[in-house]
């Protein structure tokens, strides 16, 4: 299992190609775009993306757990799919696919109330999740807020550091997706 992380809000022209690429896969067309969509965006947006394989993942959330960046909760199911199959979703009218996208976009970025950092729940699946500026904002004040050797102990290794700057970068950029 991968953990495919990007950025929420791309730069153009990545966020024109993120846009036709699941225009086209949302439909489930064969791309006819030159060159192809996926080719085109995974090229465009490979800069602004973070890729853990589980392991990865298991010890950059052990880090964040240790110094409260994450906190426990349950996820809240996503919406009901009210298509009787795949056929129903490429003939239903675009408002009816739009306004099921905007309630799953919507479950995607869910949080507690009063709860700060991150929900661990958006770190343990592919979701689709989105983990917006704020949770970020607070995960990187509660990192700051622990023990000055806790910091040390974790930014020993490279990869915990390369997570905090990733981190840090998508506080500019709307936050970030996991698929």
């Amino acid at each position: 299992m991968t953990y495919d992380l990007e950025w929420a809000d791309l730069p153009e022209p990545a966020a024109t190609a993120r846009s036709r690429y699941e225009t086209c896969t949302d439909l489930e067309y064969l791309c006819v775009h030159a060159p192809p969509c996926l080719d085109e965006y995974s090229t465009l947006a490979a800069s602004y993306q973070f890729h853990l394989n589980i392991s990865g993942m298991g010890f950059c959330r052990g880090g964040m757990r240790r110094t409260g960046m994450i906190y426990q909760a349950t996820a809240q199911p996503f919406p009901d799919w009210h298509f009787d199959g795949i056929d129903d979703w490429r003939s239903a009218d675009q408002s009816r696919r739009d306004a099921y996208n905007e309630a799953e976009r919507a479950a995607s970025a869910q949080t507690v109330p009063g709860l700060v950092g991150i929900p661990e729940f958006k770190l343990t699946s592919n979701g689709p999740w989105l983990v917006g500026t704020r949770e970020v904002e607070q995960a990187l004040d509660c990192y700051q807020a622990s023990s000055p050797s806790l910091r040390a102990e974790l930014e020993r290794d490279d990869l915990w550091v390369a997570w905090l700057d990733w981190l840090r970068l998508t506080v500019m950029h709307g936050g970030f997706t996991v698929r």
